[in-house]
């Protein structure tokens, strides 16, 4: 961006604004810009141009895993511009950045990080044939600690954009505790330690945790560290995570000399200090806790903590989709929610991949079972195939019939086409009994048998009660071509005795 019109044209703030929808699609204050989005962007351009562009009040909320931490999520607008400016000052600060920076960079990230670590064990003790020590430190309420003016002398001098200067100086000395919305019940706030809460810090210190631009502004920071470790400490196995590092070496006495060193430059160059509580000095033989795994040098191992949390989040979904009465579990298929509940396991799923966790993923899935109801899992590609979805290809109703009726071969269908449940094949004569239902004559789709809506409940009941499973197929208000498509609502199963 050499110049403030290319910068606040409306082809970057709509390039932007794609990047940052990604995303942030479904988040109501999203839905409401993508409304009248033209407009939106073209009064965003219009106040960054005149410089009359303020920040819109954030919304609150407190999160309670992996700990209770204050939130403050900047508006979807205010996101877009947050796209803007890092785009920019990326390209200005990657080149200063260390290689071994791995929070909130492009090519980096978590998997990136420990792969790393895993790499620099194997160098310091010679693939296993020395020993060797790693020092493990943490900054104490880090975002709550950054102190805006010491941001600003290191953000200023790089930024040869009048207009980009203005907007950057907007957005690290914004106070979004000014005016906000809070999400939730009020009394969590107080739960809140007064050391982690934006509402007690200063005006002139901390940022807001989980904005774009906190997270980079974050990054630059601490490059000063990063730059102090690599180049005047000398340390050749150092990495870190936003306020997480590690140091490595042949020789404790040497880490502990550079923790030291690092105390009295954090408290004197940036106003910083250590977490005593989370401060590790082990041999790597130990394996190195990092980025919720436990690093090894020939392997690797999810962390317990991750796992629980999984665990809780799973029985959460299953009371939710899952009910029992008299001994017939019902499962209920809610797209929307079992979207999300395929997002997390996805997200997990990913995480696992990196470490030796074939095992573990087995016993979790034979420890929820539920899954199985919504999901197959293909090994091969370490992905969940959601059962509840139909695809796009099937282009007839009776191929959408015969797709259901191939994932569960041995439930009896209730395929709604209209106000009937039509039957085009999988029924005996026990079951044409059992249904009371007639045989249907000249139907162009080769529907065999059929029953009214409306009876449908009965029926169903009937069924359960001589021990066979109920799949209901409902129709929706979706097409796929000319044809509506069909989902999964209920499954009835009689729980084995």
């Amino acid at each position: 961006m050499e110049n403030d019109v290319s910068l606040f044209s409306y082809e970057n703030l709509y390039r932007h604004y794609l990047a940052c929808r990604k995303t942030k699609r479904n988040t109501y204050n999203a839905l409401r810009f993508e409304v009248s989005q033209e407009r939106e962007l073209l009064d965003l351009q219009a106040s960054l141009i005149d410089r009359t562009y303020q920040p819109k009040p954030s919304v609150c909320f407190i999160t309670k895993r992996p700990k209770l931490r204050e939130i403050f999520a900047a508006d979807f607008r205010d996101r877009v511009v947050h796209h803007v400016v890092v785009d920019y000052l990326e390209s200005i600060w990657e080149p200063v950045f260390i290689y071994d920076s791995y929070a909130c960079r492009r090519g980096k990230g978590v998997h990136g990080g420990v792969k790393r670590l895993q790499k620099y064990i194997r160098q310091v003790t010679y693939n296993g044939q020395r020993r060797a020590w790693y020092l493990q430190l943490d900054i104490r309420n880090y975002f709550m600690r950054i102190d805006k003016s010491i941001l600003w002398e290191k953000l200023a001098p790089k930024i040869k954009d009048k207009e980009m200067l203005w907007l950057t100086k907007l957005l690290v000395f914004h106070d979004c505790t000014v005016d906000f919305i809070f999400r939730g019940d009020v009394r969590e706030l107080k739960k809140v330690p007064v050391h982690k809460s934006l509402l007690t810090a200063p005006a002139s210190k901390g940022l807001p945790i989980g904005n774009l631009n906190s997270q980079f502004f974050a990054n630059v920071y601490l490059n000063a560290l990063d730059q102090f470790v690599k180049h005047q400490l000398k340390c050749q196995y150092y990495l870190r995570y936003c306020d997480d590092f590690v140091l490595l070496a042949d020789n404790p006495e040497q880490l502990k000399q550079w923790k030291m060193q690092i105390e009295v430059f954090l408290e004197k160059e940036l106003l910083l200090q250590l977490n005593p509580t989370r401060e590790r000095l082990r041999p790597v033989s130990d394996g190195i806790d990092f980025l919720g795994y436990i690093v090894r040098r020939d392997y690797l191992l999810v962390r317990r903590r991750v796992i629980n949390h999984l665990s809780l989040k799973l029985k959460i979904f299953e009371e939710d989709l899952v009910k029992v009465d008299e001994g017939v579990n019902y499962f209920h298929f809610d797209e929307e929610y079992l979207n999300k509940l395929h997002a997390t396991l996805s997200s997990y799923l990913g995480h696992f991949k990196l470490a030796n966790t074939f095992k573990l993923w087995k016993k979790i899935w034979n420890k929820f079972r539920f899954l199985r109801q919504y999901f197959d899992y293909d090994e091969s590609n370490n992905q969940l195939l959601r059962k509840y979805l139909v695809p796009r290809q099937l282009k007839t109703v009776r191929q959408q019939y015969y797709y259901f009726r191939w994932l569960f071969p041995n439930d009896v269908l209730f395929f709604q086409v209209g106000r009937y449940c039509e039957f085009y094949s999988g029924l005996n004569e026990r079951l044409i009994a059992e249904m009371e239902i007639a045989p249907i004559k000249c139907s162009k789709r080769g529907v065999r048998y059929g029953f009214p809506i409306w009876q449908q409940k009965e029926k169903m009941v009937g069924l359960i009660k001589s021990g066979f499973s109920v799949l209901i197929i409902a129709q929706t208000q979706s097409y796929y071509s000319k044809v509506q498509v069909r989902l999964p609502q209920l499954r009835a199963v009689k729980e084995a005795s």
